[in-house]
């Protein structure tokens, strides 16, 4: 069948407009308006995206556990209802996104409170990240703990930290929103990905490293 897209222009249209002329623009543009160059990047794309979400899936949930044992140490098993720990450090956009994950899983479960592994798998990936911010520098004491969730690599600082767990989470959302990947420098976005899971687990870095194929995919670019 893909033979078939690239011989058969009834085929190609109708892939191109269930795609949309907008989202399929910045591949015709990249490939100097051919068609079918435009559909062997946007495959390409595709395949990457694959690729790079095996590892940002094992980025994401090693990440939420790793900060989720951090908080039951510094804050008590019930740091998602704790007014008075967390939740009195915890910013305005932090504070509704975790008020949004409870009451989500109340409602789900049909009981309050929820428990914590239900609201840790939960909360979105923009908040663990957040955690890792300049803004908890001080009520998370990240200075002395932050090997707690980064216990495999000793140079990295905070600041390191957040800056690669940030632009994995705006990989992982354009991924997840099917946007254009290929124009990014995505090998130092590997390399990145590799050290900040890596620094975590090195089970979880093996896993990756075992589960997806990026380089081949990325060196065969069309």
């Amino acid at each position: 069948m893909q033979d078939e897209l690239w011989t058969d222009l009834r085929l190609r249209d109708q892939c191109i407009r269930s795609l949309s002329q907008p989202r399929f623009a910045r591949y015709l543009t990249a490939t100097g308006r051919d068609t079918i160059r435009a559909l062997k990047l946007y495959s390409w794309n595709s395949q990457l995206s694959k690729e790079l979400y095996i590892y940002l899936q094992a980025w994401e949930i090693c990440l939420r556990n790793k900060l989720n044992d951090f908080l039951v140490h510094r804050y008590g098993k019930s740091w998602p209802y704790d007014t008075t720990g967390l939740g009195r450090q915890l910013t305005g956009p932090d504070k509704e996104r975790l008020s949004q994950a409870r009451q989500r899983q109340e409602r789900i479960r049909g009981i309050a409170p929820a428990s914590l592994p239900a609201i840790v798998s939960d909360l979105s990936a923009g908040f663990w990240v957040s955690q890792l911010s300049k803004r908890y520098d001080i009520a998370h004491v990240w200075r002395r703990n932050l090997t707690q969730v980064f216990p495999h690599d000793r140079v990295l600082d905070r600041p390191a930290a957040w800056g690669i767990c940030d632009e994995m989470l705006s990989l992982r959302n354009r991924i997840a929103h099917h946007e254009p990947i290929f124009h990014l420098p995505l090998e130092q976005r590997y390399r990145d990905l590799q050290r900040i899971v890596a620094a975590m687990c090195p089970g979880t870095h093996a896993f990756a490293e075992a589960s997806n194929r990026f380089r081949p995919v990325w060196h065969a670019r069309p």
